[in-house]
């Protein structure tokens, strides 16, 4: 080990008055500790939120949504089918029809998203059978499957008739509850009803075709390189989305109110900064005869200031390793227990606080921590390898 390292060593935690001095350095590494765990926390609380945001607005929709200004003939669908089942990462294609109607229950109504489910197709069954929470998915002829608070605003109960009513329909049509579904996101439950894909287009005239065409992906995040790959083979008529595209206004404000999370917390971490500055200039004036002992038995300034400035290192380092710590073992308590305590109605269903461990997050947050105990050791640091060694000792 080269000198600089155990005299840095030793001047943060001994000494002659080493009460005052590994007091303060205490103080600095616990203040860095404080600001690394809590920008750890809020970054994988804020990645959580976004993850489980993620989760929900998916939920029973399709990754990906063709569409053409008309409506696509279903035998336009058909050819199209083959070709869009053999594209790379995609796991799953089907028709859908949706529109907008009114649900009518004794005398309560409701404005409701009507969509089609293709029971025939496995990838759209199968995406609403994770959410069903009582009956079952039968769309048989006029069957419907309500949204749990739908079906609570309207008062409805398994196997209770309602009116439908469309743009389309002459008159109301009665439909049989079969089922209820909980997706955990509160207006989407309350806005969306399913029916068969025949009943569909019964109710909006759509014989002889279809709103879109739905695509899941085998991988989320794969959506848009797989509509880069759809926009090559479609025509320029069909209008491709995906769910990144559909909900771009919500991730990007959790993006910015991420960052934005990030730097007001590195603040803490600049407040410790200066009590690394303050212990470090503390330090230089108490080691001034050491300073200019060593600088007479032939220590460079450079010498000099690597000693103090790896101080402040070491000051980051130590603070990091508590602070990671602390903040990863939080992190692991809310994922593990999950503390009921924000309201579901408000936060799409999630009345905890989820929790992502992003691996890039931690290592910019270990960055950030021991590159600004570094910058706020320079100026002490300068401060010391001027000093000179007559003026130092010459009262000794």
């Amino acid at each position: 080990m080269r000198y600089e390292f155990k005299i840095a060593f030793r001047y943060l935690f001994s000494g002659k008055r080493k009460g005052f001095i590994s007091f303060m350095s205490l103080v600095s590494i616990l203040g860095v500790a404080v600001g690394v765990a809590c920008l750890i926390t809020v970054l994988a609380v804020m990645n959580g939120f976004g993850n489980e945001l993620q989760k929900r607005i998916i939920g029973s929709n399709p990754h990906i949504i063709i569409e053409k200004e008309n409506g696509i003939e279903k035998d336009e669908y058909r050819l199209l089918y083959q070709d869009l089942q053999k594209r790379p990462h995609v796991k799953g294609v089907y028709p859908f029809i949706w529109g907008q109607g009114v649900l009518r229950f004794r005398s309560r109504a409701q404005g409701v998203v009507l969509r089609s489910l293709d029971l025939s197709n496995k990838t759209d069954k199968s995406k609403l059978g994770l959410h069903m929470k009582t009956g079952k998915i039968d769309l048989s002829p006029n069957y419907i499957i309500l949204g749990n608070e739908l079906a609570i605003t309207l008062g409805v109960f398994l196997g209770d008739e309602i009116q439908v009513i469309t743009p389309s329909s002459n008159k109301p049509i009665k439909f049989k509850v079969s089922g209820i579904f909980n997706s955990g996101m509160y207006e989407y439950d309350l806005n969306m009803a399913y029916v068969s894909l025949d009943d569909a287009s019964n109710l909006f005239g759509m014989q002889e075709s279809i709103s879109g065409i739905g695509i899941d992906t085998d991988n989320i995040n794969a959506a848009a390189s797989v509509k880069k790959d759809l926009r090559s083979i479609l025509k320029p008529m069909f209008y491709i989305r995906t769910w990144q595209d559909l909900n771009r206004n919500l991730f990007a404000a959790l993006k910015l109110e991420k960052w934005a999370m990030f730097v007001i917390l590195t603040l803490i971490v600049l407040v410790a900064a200066l009590n690394i500055v303050s212990t470090l200039t503390v330090m230089v004036t108490q080691k001034a005869k050491d300073i200019g002992i060593l600088k007479a038995i032939g220590s460079t300034r450079k010498i000099i200031l690597t000693i103090f400035s790896l101080q402040g290192v070491m000051i980051g380092f130590l603070g990091v390793l508590l602070g990671g710590a602390a903040g990863m073992g939080l992190t692991l308590a809310l994922d593990r227990y999950r503390f009921p305590i924000l309201p579901e109605s408000v936060y799409y269903g999630i009345n905890y606080l989820p929790v992502k461990i992003n691996m890039m997050d931690g290592l910019i947050v270990i960055i950030a921590a021991v590159l600004i105990s570094f910058i706020a050791s320079i100026y002490p640091a300068y401060q010391a390898s001027r000093l000179n060694p007559v003026d130092a000792l010459r009262y000794e």
